[in-house]
């Protein structure tokens, strides 16, 4: 069974185009309704609507990291939404909004981020969330969203502390969603990994929740 995973949802176009860049970064797992689709990917996948808890289930759900919804359905995305934060409260939950309509709807079904993808592509969403150092170093999204990437100094108060020390969720808000290391980009992050002078990390947040981490860990104004 996997932990700290992420669990896509929706093996659409959009989902394809973020599974592209997971693979090569950080375990997962798609869910789909399409056994053909997702069979032919050769990758791993749950057959079942993202919208059953059993289905959720057998995807790991209450050991997942990140959830990510990928539904061409408003109503759906809502549901799973729901069903995924009940299900798992601590993982950081991104999904599609299909219309602008439906944003301030599945922000209070406990998503922690929102995306309009009908104008944002699928590789942009994939490298966001993996911190891909393709990204500018602040990237303005949809309602707000931002991912900060930042250079870990000899002198930084994160340096040699682990992410549970750190507790960057907790005291700010934002969420690491990767990490640089030399020439390697991390995005299986866990609790236990400690930081280290030179590292590159990147944490998405709304816009105030990045300026507290720029507060909290003395980076200073934007």
């Amino acid at each position: 069974m996997m932990k700290d995973h992420y669990i896509v949802i929706g093996y659409g176009d959009v989902g394809k185009a973020v599974v592209e860049v997971l693979k090569e970064r950080t375990d997962f797992v798609i869910v789909d309704t399409n056994e053909e689709k997702v069979k032919k990917s050769r990758l791993p996948y749950i057959v079942g609507d993202g919208i059953d808890e059993e289905t959720l289930e057998l995807a790991g759900i209450r050991d997942a990291r990140m959830v990510m919804i990928l539904l061409n359905a408003d109503r759906n995305v809502i549901f799973a939404t729901l069903l995924a934060r009940n299900m798992n409260p601590h993982a950081v939950i991104f999904s599609r909004a299909n219309t602008v309509e439906a944003i301030e709807q599945i922000y209070r079904a406990g998503a922690d981020f929102v995306a309009a993808l009908p104008i944002m592509a699928g590789e942009m969403l994939a490298k966001l969330v993996t911190g891909e150092d393709a990204l500018e170093d602040v990237v303005k999204l949809w309602e707000g969203i931002e991912i900060l990437k930042h250079k870990i100094g000899d002198g930084s108060t994160m340096a040699g502390k682990t992410l549970a020390d750190l507790d960057v969720r907790l005291k700010t808000g934002c969420s690491v969603i990767g990490i640089k290391r030399g020439e390697d980009v991390i995005a299986k992050i866990d609790a236990s990994m400690r930081i280290e002078a030179g590292d590159i990390i990147a944490v998405i947040g709304h816009e105030e929740q990045v300026e507290r981490f720029k507060k909290v860990f003395g980076l200073g104004g934007s």
